[in-house]
């Protein structure tokens, strides 16, 4: 709309400049096309005169000077004939003749002088400013120069008045202005119907998603179009329906949660595969829309991979509820998964400029655990730290001895209350469910991540202050066969006689003789 709106304002600009320009040139053709056959009938009636003194031609002159003014056109204003200076030295010089003589003072000195040397035919032109009782007008003096035998030269001049021109140019002027508004105004109304018709149908589909992502499973969108756009719309309804079919069955009976995790993951991967597929037909033409268009394919591309990361959170939380989760242990570095993490997350935090402060033991530290699931729970806890850290840095760190690792992940954002961090772990819980959350969460993340390490026996114990920050360590034993550690003993822990941010112990490598404990081997001392 405001590109359509200065192209047409540009259009208009440069073509009142044009009129401008060429009416200024028409007018001043027909000044001197008038005053060239004025000149040519003075000099005709000075040449045919028969004159034997200087009151003879006086008389001439000022006859010459009405016939002038009478015969011209009606914006000629004046007519002032003049000798030349310096003729008429014999006493023939004539009285300057003036049918308006208070424009007189328009003549210039340069345009004198410019006459001085003219010997008869040229026409000059002097572009004035005429003033009025309603103000100023444009106008132009037009000068030449006439002989009379025996009288000398006679110079001749005419004041032209452009007003009724400039009225013209005005009220043309007033006409495109209201035109070009009107012209914009149109073609604004018919971008807005046609884009309306294009881009209403993915907004409403997107808004669906987002309110689908919210909670709202009660979201449908009207499916009226046939092409590409239909094939979405029928596709999230069809999805939308399957889902909330499979969750009301969840609902109604407990012993189906089995059925319900492998229905949902068969019946809705082809209406979320189709719409993915819809959705990337969408993206790969977006360059193709205008700015608003492509921006809605955007926001509907990430409302669909939301819900998907939402579907997949859900199916994780099933699993958990049924007690099908189970772990892939494999014996790894435990700053593998921490690494992975911060690089997945390390995107949303430039976004949201969020320093993270990652400090990791520069040795091994060999545990026994399900990297993917260690992974999770470390990412889960840093978008968390992301979202709230307010600009400041997140902090990552790592301490371990023979038996428990435990991986620190603290932020200085805005805090929480004791309240709050009770409830953190609660499925679909948010401390502000009014902020803009750049991860996209589901409110599953740290629900899935307090599963997981449990899964692998250990804890997540939480601290945080108001205006402080939010404190997680992340407690494991590095064989889950030990089953559940002593948090206690671990080689950093919170302060229990203490609700704030205090911890008793330190990060770094208390003991890294991982092998010895794995063998049953005493533990013959300390090392970093």
């Amino acid at each position: 709309m405001l590109v359509v709106s200065l192209t047409a304002a540009l259009l208009c600009f440069f073509s009142m400049y044009a009129i401008r320009g060429s009416m200024q040139t028409q007018v001043m053709e027909e000044s001197r096309k008038d005053f060239s056959s004025q000149i040519t009938r003075a000099q005709k009636h000075l040449s045919s005169a028969n004159l034997t003194d200087s009151s003879q031609y006086q008389q001439l002159v000022g006859n010459l000077a009405s016939e002038l003014q009478s015969s011209g056109p009606s914006n000629l204003v004046s007519v002032y004939l003049m000798s030349r200076d310096g003729d008429g030295a014999d006493g023939k010089t004539v009285i300057p003749v003036s049918t308006d003589s208070e424009y007189t003072n328009l003549i210039s000195a340069d345009m004198r002088d410019d006459l001085q040397s003219e010997t008869g035919g040229s026409i000059y032109y002097q572009p004035v400013s005429i003033a009025k009782s309603e103000g100023s007008v444009p106008g132009a003096i037009l000068g030449s120069v006439v002989s009379s035998s025996g009288f000398g030269a006679l110079e001749v001049f005419a004041l032209y008045s452009y007003q009724a021109q400039q009225q013209s140019l005005m009220q043309i002027q007033l006409n495109m202005a209201i035109a070009s508004i009107l012209l914009s105004g149109l073609i604004g109304v018919i971008i807005f119907l046609v884009m309306r018709s294009a881009v209403e149908p993915v907004q409403n589909v997107a808004a669906a998603a987002e309110t689908m992502a919210s909670g709202n499973l009660d979201i449908r969108v009207h499916v009226d179009r046939q092409d590409e756009i239909g094939v979405l719309q029928r596709s999230f309804n069809e999805m939308a329906n399957s889902l909330v079919q499979k969750i009301d069955e969840l609902e109604k009976a407990g012993d189906m949660q089995r059925s319900f995790v492998s229905d949902v993951s068969h019946e809705l991967r082809t209406p979320v595969t189709t719409m993915r597929m819809a959705s990337d037909m969408l993206s790969m033409r977006k360059n193709e829309y205008d700015p608003a268009t492509k921006r809605t394919v955007e926001l509907l591309d990430g409302q669909i991979r939301r819900f998907q990361e939402m579907l997949a959170d859900l199916l994780e939380i099933s699993r958990f509820d049924a007690g099908y989760a189970a772990l892939d242990l494999v014996e790894n570095d435990i700053r593998e998964p921490i690494r992975q993490a911060v690089e997945q997350v390390s995107d949303i935090a430039k976004a949201k400029q969020v320093p993270l402060d990652v400090d990791l033991p520069n040795v091994e530290v060999p545990a026994i655990v399900d990297t993917r699931r260690i992974c999770r729970i470390i990412r889960n806890l840093l978008a968390n730290a992301v979202d709230f850290a307010e600009g400041k840095s997140v902090e990552i760190r790592l301490a371990a001895d023979r038996r428990t690792v435990v991986v620190s992940v603290r932020d200085h954002g805005v805090g929480m209350s004791a309240e709050q961090c009770e409830k953190i772990f609660e499925r679909f819980w948010r401390g502000d469910p009014s902020r803009a959350r750049t991860t996209g969460g589901t409110g599953l993340g740290l629900a899935i991540a307090l599963a997981d390490v449990r899964l692998h026996h250990g804890d997540i114990a939480v601290r945080s202050r108001m205006g402080e920050g939010t404190w997680f360590l992340v407690t494991l034993p590095r064989n889950p066969e030990t089953r559940q550690v002593d948090i206690g003993a671990a080689p950093i822990h919170f302060d229990p006689d203490d609700e704030g941010l205090r911890a008793i112990g330190g990060f770094g490598i208390a003991d890294n003789r991982f092998s010895d404990y794995l063998t049953g081997e005493p533990n013959a001392g300390k090392g970093r």
